[in-house]
């Protein structure tokens, strides 16, 4: 999947339909300085850095930011979302936002996280279930992860302890492509 198709099933899951114009627009946007928030405010978008680079942080492969995670959830929230779902995300970030968590130490920001997730259910916390989905689609569909650290291996192993290929009648004429 590339980050073309990417933004269109972030469209589809927060319940709008993204027009190759629409798709294009976007891409566009996130082709320009990723440091400038587009539809997000500045306080919102530091927010939005730091936790995504928690979420994500750098190793040996690129992190939330490196790979341009922010950015892509600035457009998606501006372009993509419903009125409903940016409710909600404003909601979740003006709650750290009041704590200033971009300015938290990382161990703080993990305690937080946490906090978050495990009073997920209670109304207004819905919002990080949201914040992930958005982190996890710009990392994986970013070109900065799939340059670094993505490998297809089809068959893993060394081939030594490898079953022969079987005929896909004998699947039920179902292969694992499906």
């Amino acid at each position: 999947m590339n980050r073309r198709e990417a933004l269109k099933h972030t469209a589809l899951m927060f319940g709008v339909a993204a027009s190759p114009a629409t798709v294009t627009r976007a891409l566009a946007e996130m082709a320009g300085d990723s440091s400038a928030p587009r539809y997000l405010t500045s306080s919102q978008y530091k927010v939005v850095a730091a936790m995504a680079e928690r979420l994500l942080p750098a190793s040996d492969t690129p992190g939330a930011m490196d790979a341009g995670v922010p950015q892509f959830i600035d457009v998606c929230y501006g372009l993509f979302t419903d009125a409903e779902g940016k409710n909600n995300l404003r909601t979740g970030l003006a709650d750290l936002e009041r704590i200033d968590y971009d300015h938290l130490s990382e161990a703080e920001q993990d305690d937080i996280i946490r906090s978050i997730a495990s009073d997920n259910a209670k109304p207004g916390k819905s919002w990080l279930r949201q914040f992930r989905a958005l982190a996890f689609n710009g990392y994986f569909t970013s070109e900065a992860a799939a340059k670094s650290g993505f490998i297809w291996d089809p068959v893993p192993g060394n081939g030594s302890n490898q079953t022969q290929c079987i005929p896909l009648a004998e699947t039920g004429g179902v292969s694992f492509y499906e």
